[in-house]
């Protein structure tokens, strides 16, 4: 129990900036119960101001002499705001969700040996992603930033055939928006930059001659269109 106790404790901001603010507001207080000379109740706010204000620092303290690191996890988009929708993961822990962020705690017994500890995030609807690697040392209470990015583009591959299942050479594929033109080979075959990440919906148009097809498949995926008339 006193020790959940300390651990919530720790957790209120950083303990040394706590308990500076306890001190100089313990000094306020004691001030103003002397001023209307009120000794006692002075000295009674002043200990439980200090108390209170020592209480995440003694934590901090506790947990240290343990070797317990608190490490806080913020996730930055391209656009360098934070980002609060994130999906985050590390090797060997658990991260839980904290005010906007994320926070993981390393024991002892599951700290590194090299004392690096390899961070990932991602916004999948959004095609994000990124990772980060902390070294731990002599901070108990560290912040490790992840900045997301897009995630790359991949190549399109696929096969052009006509409506009897036929492969055909010579059409001509590009994807929708993109100047990109590529030609089938003479097995129908066929790749060019997907201008999108693995997963990323786009549309493929195949034509030739008086024939076209379109077709809306995720990038990554082998696409298989079938040519008809106009």
């Amino acid at each position: 129990m006193q020790e959940e106790a300390l651990r919530l404790a720790s957790h209120i901001t950083h303990p040394v900036t706590v308990a500076a603010f306890a001190l100089v507001f313990a000094a306020f207080a004691l001030g103003a119960a002397l001023k209307n000379k009120k000794p006692r109740l002075a000295v009674i706010l002043a200990i439980a101001i200090v108390v209170l204000g020592l209480a995440p620092l003694a934590a901090s303290t506790f947990l240290q002499s343990r070797g317990v690191y608190r490490i806080r996890v913020v996730v930055l988009g391209p656009d360098k705001q934070p980002v609060h929708d994130a999906e985050v993961a590390t090797m060997g822990g658990e991260i839980k969700k904290a005010d906007g962020s994320w926070e993981l705690e390393v024991p002892p017994q599951t700290r590194p040996a090299d004392g690096k500890v390899s961070l990932f995030a991602s916004v999948k609807n959004a095609f994000l992603a990124g990772s980060s690697t902390l070294v731990l040392a002599d901070d108990y209470y560290p912040t490790a930033t992840i900045q997301l990015a897009p995630l790359p583009e991949v190549v399109f591959r696929g096969i052009v055939k006509d409506e009897l299942g036929r492969s055909v050479a010579g059409a001509h594929v590009s994807i929708s928006g993109y100047q990109d033109i590529a030609t089938t080979n003479e097995m129908g075959n066929f790749e060019l930059p997907a201008h999108a990440a693995e997963g990323q919906m786009v549309t493929v148009h195949a034509e030739r001659g008086n024939l076209v097809a379109d077709l809306s498949v995720p990038a990554g995926a082998t696409a298989e269109l079938v040519l008809r008339k106009r």
